[in-house]
């Protein structure tokens, strides 16, 4: 990983025929690979342009976005970016903004699904050349376009190219490959015509021409599969001919690629192929004198070199490696470490299912912006037991913020039973993510103590022996037992456990390799173990109850693997099965609808049954709360032994990251407060990525004193801070107050919500919300709300369209981490205020964001229950102001019952009485509140009407006292008196 390519770092100028040229920097470029991180309905985020941006700052010579569609009917994902409407051009606009102020080219990739955008996605019935279905897609069969409409849809990709141009973008490149619309017309497995849009390169002619005659001076390039991949479809040869009757005098580059949806290992390769793989292929497109752009397998310098140097392609596109890690791109130019990836595929397979993801960073997907690791105390000592891919993450991770980490395991090498995959058929570049682990422990200084046992039943114990200021426990899953008469015998073990103790097996060394195993399970462990067996020639009989071989991997992780198995005469697979009984050389199955049936199985019979969390009915954030007041300590878990989802390595190390994240919060606290930090005492929730800091300031005038001894799972409240100026205050100034202050989190306004606020901008792209981030990374302090919407029943909101004014209000949100937005109700039309409550409710979906009710004393909806009956109705949240429930006279018992629905208390306090009319009730709701504690608000009793863990904003602005105060000592004050009212003998509250 020190090599470096010079050849990578030459620049190369683009552009034929007259047009102007442009230059990228190096022959880098992103793949337009499809991420789901945009909206809806098309429109790029916050979470979007920070990730393009991070890999502009690297130093790719271009950074292309994704497979965008031109037109609404040609959506193939659920948050694929459009450029079918004028209004995606400011957002995009954006994005190539930021991309040109780090040096890259911007280019965007055009494309319409054709048939395989499915209906229930993109909302429209699909098109195709002919009703062909594409099973893979979701199997929908496409009504047949006309000859008119095919026509219409080249219009949409000339018009799609001009909002390109107009948002700012420098390159075009059109989708010609992977199966989607032109790529159909190719393909005599989907293009059956008789006219004249039967020639495969009739359709994509056209479009070409209409690009051409659009943007007439912009760099214009094509993304061609070099085969499709099935038997029946365009073979090498054939596509070579095809783009030979391209009209290349008005293209400026073809980009190499392979497969099709029918063909998915072509488009997404495994790591069983070789690096480079389409190398072979490129040759054959020199004839046409285009720069070639090439991707497939280039996933280290050494081979991006050597494609390079050997003159096989002009620029690389870039997909797997820099998802991984946008530091790659310095692995290339520079030499510089990287963090690799392993070819596991999980990134493609979660574009089914949401926000693609990845192995190795945990970072990325998680529907925010990412937020790093804040830095721990000077000389905090951290244990890590565990040497998995969880304990490794976590390992690395706080040792990355400055912790002396100690990693043990009672293994003999690291990785735990990750290391096993090293040696799979399926999975020869897992080893990858174990080397790396292995010299970034070296570089961290991670003193490593294999072999060593760690008693995780006394955590105070294991404090106490290594002197740790924190814990975190990884220590994996436990195993289910055989659970099957017989499962006794001698011939039966646990499949890692033999792994282990046959390591010539998967090395290759034996002299004698298995006749004939058994293996009980079906997961994925069972299948890599079944396939690897199968190459060496043993027989395998595979038995499980699952409907399918590994459901918890996606299709592309096994998409060579299974059929391999199913095709080979010398294994057996039973699937919806059940072993009863195992005699030593056969088994008794079952099987629903079926009478038992005894079959040979010879040979050990090896038990993959996966492994489960431990037992019991409590949270993570209950053990974790637990283990750290035994401990005296905080004490994260992480990874199989507590994770529910599958046991797949991806979710282990995300796991293992955000244990990690939730230590060195609680590390980053002061040093003079008492107690141990919980680090159970914060939800371990998507959108929320690092635990609390303490809420407690012994420091400061009545604060509350530590509460010991509280009972295991018992959650400590967080206390967060909203408004401190009646003139507003900058948000990353808030974080700053707040952190110092002592508070947990913030809410944010997003933009001034009342006109004498002082202006500032916190949306996407704006240098506020960057310098927000960064505080928030360096404190700790979270964003758990964003505010304020009114709708009004107009469809405006300050001028503009109510729902673009959400959708960049949620964009926002999210990409501080935010997971409510308040919204109020001035419509005096409720079923009307209801439809857009739930409209609301439906895109923040897409955010991570709820809209949350505020029932106000002096708006349309001004009481609990109604606010109830609407939330209900929408599948939204309240929120809960004291200033309004003792206006509008809400009842305790009315609390209680919509407790469920609050995700948060706002605090405040005032008289008794509440002030004459309308116009009283708003000047006193934005004008100086009460302090907490100083007014006549039942605030214990009310507070008491809540789960004890309910977080609490204290939301009292001011004018007066923070003119003669100053900001800091406001808060630090309304700090001190919050902890005075959640400290009353009605509700009791602790502060460790």
């Amino acid at each position: 990983m020190v090599s470096t390519t010079p050849s990578a770092g030459m620049p190369l100028t683009l552009g034929r025929n007259g047009r102007t040229p442009k230059t990228l920097r190096n022959r880098l470029a992103s793949a337009p690979m499809e991420r789901n991180y945009g909206t809806t309905d098309g429109h790029i985020t916050e979470q979007y342009i920070d990730y393009l941006v991070t890999r502009a700052k690297a130093g790719l010579g271009m950074v292309t976005t994704e497979a965008t569609f031109v037109r609404a009917d040609g959506k193939g994902r659920t948050h694929q970016l459009g450029l079918h409407t004028d209004h995606m051009i400011p957002g995009l606009r954006r994005l190539t903004d930021a991309l040109h102020a780090e040096g890259a080219l911007a280019a965007v990739e055009l494309n319409h699904g054709g048939r395989t955008a499915q209906s229930a996605v993109s909302g429209f019935k699909n098109l195709a050349p002919s009703p062909v279905p594409c099973p893979t897609a979701g199997g929908e069969v496409p009504r047949e376009l006309t000859a008119a409409e095919c026509y219409e849809l080249v219009a949409a990709y000339a018009a799609a190219a001009k909002r390109a141009v107009a948002a700012g973008f420098d390159v075009i490149n059109l989708h010609g490959a992977h199966g989607y619309l032109i790529h159909q017309f190719m393909s005599p497995i989907s293009n059956h015509r008789k006219d004249e849009f039967a020639a495969p390169e009739f359709f994509m002619n056209l479009v070409i021409d209409a690009v051409r005659e659009a943007v007439p001076d912009t760099i214009v390039g094509m993304r061609v599969s070099v085969l499709e991949g099935p038997a029946d479809g365009i073979n090498a040869e054939q596509q070579v001919a095809i783009i030979g009757k391209a009209h290349l005098d008005k293209l400026d580059f073809l980009d190499l690629s392979a497969g099709s949806y029918d063909a998915g290992e072509w488009i997404v390769q495994s790591g069983e192929w070789k690096p480079g793989i389409l190398s072979d292929h490129a040759q054959a497109y020199r004839q046409f004198g285009l720069p070639l752009g090439m991707a497939g397998r280039l996933n280290s310098p050494e081979i991006i070199e050597e494609v390079l140097a050997r003159g096989t392609c002009d620029f690389v596109s870039l997909a797997r490696a820099i998802h991984a890690d946008p530091a790659f791109v310095g692995g290339v130019l520079r030499g510089e470490r990287y963090r690799p990836c392993i070819a596991c595929n999980v990134c493609i397979d979660n574009l089914g299912l949401g926000q693609v993801t990845c192995t190795v960073n945990p970072a990325v997907g998680r529907s925010r912006v990412p937020v790093s690791t804040p830095a721990v105390r000077s000389a905090s000592r951290v244990l890590v037991v565990g040497a998995g891919p969880a304990g490794l993450t976590a390992a690395r991770e706080l040792a990355e913020a400055g912790a002396l980490v100690t990693l043990v395991d009672d293994g003999a090498r690291p990785g735990g039973q990750f290391a096993l995959a090293e040696r799979m058929r399926s999975t020869p570049d897992f080893h990858r993510f174990a080397d790396w682990s292995a010299s970034e422990n070296e570089r961290l200084g991670v003193e490593v103590r294999l072999g060593t046992h760690a008693d995780t039943s006394d955590v105070g114990g294991l404090v106490r022996d290594f002197g740790a200021d924190a814990v975190v426990i990884a220590t994996g899953g436990r195993r289910p037992e055989a659970g099957f008469v017989g499962g006794d015998s001698p011939l039966v073990s646990d499949i890692r456990d033999w792994l282990a103790a046959h390591p010539e097996i998967l090395d290759g060394s034996a002299e004698v390799f298995p006749e004939a195993v058994t293996i009980w399970g079906a997961d994925s462990v069972a299948m890599s173990v079944a396939d690897t067996l199968a190459a060496l020639g043993t027989s395998v009989l595979v038995v499980g109850p699952q409907e399918a071989l590994a459901p918890e991997s996606g299709r592309r992780a096994k998409i060579l693997a299974v059929p391999r198995l199913e095709a080979n005469p010398k294994v057996r697979i039973f699937l919806a099965s059940t072993i009863e009984e195992f005699d030593g050389s056969r088994v008794r199955i079952s099987r629903a609808g079926v009478q038992d049936e005894w079959i040979e199985a010879p040979g050990e019979l090896l038990v993959s049954r996966s492994v489960l969390p431990l037992d019991g009915p409590l949270t993570l954030e209950q053990r974790e709360a637990g283990l750290s007041l035994s401990a005296s300590v905080p004490v994260a878990v992480a990874g199989t032994v507590v994770d529910k989802t599958p046991a797949i390595v991806s979710n282990a190390v995300k796991s293992g990251y955000d244990a990690a994240q939730r230590i060195a919060a609680a590390l980053t606290a002061s040093d003079d407060t008492d107690g141990a930090e919980l680090a159970g005492n914060v939800p371990d929730r998507r959108s929320f990525s690092a635990i609390s800091q303490l809420t407690g300031d012994p420091a400061s005038p009545g604060a509350s004193a530590p509460v010991a001894n509280l009972p295991l799972g018992t959650p400590v409240r967080r206390l967060g801070l909203a408004q401190l100026s009646l003139v507003g205050t900058a948000p990353p100034d808030l974080v700053s107050i707040a952190a110092e202050a002592g508070f947990d989190f913030i809410g944010a306004r997003v933009r001034p919500v009342t006109p004498t606020e002082r202006p500032y901008n916190l949306q996407p792209g704006s240098p506020m919300l960057r310098e927000t981030l960064v505080r928030m990374a360096d404190t700790g302090i979270t964003v758990e709300d964003i505010e304020f919407l009114l709708l009004d029943g107009t469809g405006l909101q300050n001028g503009a369209d109510q729902r673009e004014a959400w959708l960049r209000m949620m964009e926002a949100g999210q990409a501080l981490g935010a997971s409510t937005l308040t919204v109020a109700c001035a419509d005096p039309d409720l079923d009307r205020f209801g439809d857009h409550l739930a409209q609301m409710t439906q895109d923040g979906k897409a955010y991570g964001i709820v809209p949350t009710l505020e029932p106000i004393a002096y708006q349309t909806v001004r009481s609990i229950p109604q606010a109830v009956e609407l939330a209900d109705r929408a599948g939204c949240k309240i929120v809960v102001d004291a200033l309004h429930v003792n206006r509008f006279g809400g009842t305790w018992a009315q609390l209680e019952d919509a407790a469920g629905l609050v995700p948060m208390i706002q605090l405040c306090d005032g008289p008794s009485i509440p002030p004459p009319g309308r116009e009283g009730l708003i000047l006193e709701s934005r004008s100086e509140r009460g302090v907490p504690g100083e007014g006549q608000f039942d605030l214990p009793a009310m507070l008491a009407s809540f789960p004890a863990d309910t977080p609490v904003s204290v939301e009292t602005p001011s004018g007066s006292r923070v003119a003669v105060m100053g900001e800091l000592a406001w808060a630090k004050q309304l700090k001190a008196a919050a902890n005075s009212v959640l400290t009353t003998p009605v509700f009791t509250w602790s502060t460790t």
